[in-house]
């Protein structure tokens, strides 16, 4: 959990630069170093038995034009382009992730996560990060909500923080922690751990309701149709739900899309020992997701498959037509090849 509230690779880079920090730093200088306000979920990390959870300024949302090219300005190496942003910027780097992001505060009190589009970027990741979370949406799917912010210069997308609600900060585990596995490290002795169903058999030992398996099946066989291969152990997560008295699995969250190929597995085992993107990987361990049988599993995914199929269409007004298209091809073979029952 320590390792949840600590810095990923955009923050120890800023951490890199403002403190001239060496190669080789350990993960708990970083942890130090980062601020609580901005930090996912509830710890606060510090050097007495109460540690300062001083809330900074935060940027407004009439700012995420300006804050969006200061965090493009800063991944791209380049001068501050506003000053006092820059400095905001660089003393609030405990977030995770490897993207440059900030939070900004809307007029209600919400917390919301901006992420820019980089020079970089071989496509509009943040118009492709909405687009995806309208169309998990759509086919019945619990995603945070996003907003796109696009223009002549930039795109952004704003993602809604779950882990916050008002001044509030809420107690979050990541699937990392509940399976007791790193990311990013390790090798296939950490990979060997990365599992959708034993996932599902956490969920149900901490006390989540049943249809969060169920909740999690759907989003496994989501990316496994929108291409999101970026499906790993840090990128699913639980939070604590005060007015229930118990934990839940949290809105998805981090699915885009491979940008460069439809891949042919995902980053987490869809069944014991299986990360290839097939019918037969997807209801080998279907009891681990609570169905009763096979049969009502098979029940489940053919109606699932038909609502992810249909809900493609909620993109139309996002995606231009060359990546509408390029999906479209892309989700049309997958959903083939996972209605296909073996021989």
């Amino acid at each position: 959990m320590l390792r949840d509230a600590c810095p990923d690779s955009w923050g120890q880079a800023v951490l890199q630069r403002e403190h001239k920090l060496p190669a080789g730093t350990p993960p708990v200088r970083y942890l130090m170093l980062a601020g609580n306000d901005q930090r996912w979920g509830a710890l606060a990390v510090g050097t007495s038995k109460t540690p300062s959870v001083t809330s900074l300024s935060k940027p407004r949302l009439a700012q995420l034009d300006a804050l969006s090219r200061e965090l493009r300005a800063m991944a791209e190496g380049r001068p501050a382009i506003v000053g006092t942003l820059r400095r905001r910027l660089v003393h609030t780097p405990s977030l995770g992730g490897a993207r440059p992001k900030t939070t900004v505060r809307d007029d209600e009190g919400r917390s919301w996560l901006v992420k820019p589009r980089l020079g970089s970027d071989t496509a509009d990741v943040p118009r492709l990060e909405h687009a995806t979370r309208l169309w998990g949406t759509a086919c019945g799917l619990s995603f945070a909500q996003t907003v796109l912010h696009s223009g002549d210069e930039f795109s952004a997308v704003r993602v809604l923080r779950f882990d916050r609600d008002g001044e509030r900060r809420l107690m979050c585990v990541s699937a990392a922690t509940l399976l007791q596995t790193e990311y990013p490290g390790g090798g296939p002795g950490e990979m060997s751990r990365w599992s959708y169903p034993r996932l599902a058999e956490e969920l149900q030992r901490i006390g989540a309701p049943p249809e969060d398996r169920v909740e999690l099946f759907g989003r496994m066989v989501f990316n496994a149709v929108c291409g999101n291969d970026d499906d790993h152990v840090r990128n699913h997560a639980v939070v604590y739900r005060a007015q229930e008295g118990r934990w839940r699995l949290a809105p998805a969250y981090d699915a885009v899309p491979n940008t460069a190929e439809m891949p042919a597995q995902l980053a987490m085992q869809l069944s014991a020992g299986r990360f290839d993107i097939s019918r037969e990987s997807v209801l080998a361990d279907s009891a681990r997701f609570g169905f009763a049988n096979r049969d009502k599993a098979e029940h489940h995914l053919n109606e699932l498959l038909t609502r992810i199929e249909v809900a493609f269409d909620t993109e139309e007004t996002v995606l231009d037509p060359d990546w509408k298209g390029a999906l479209r091809a892309r989700a049309v073979a997958v959903l083939r090849k996972l209605r296909i029952r073996p021989a």
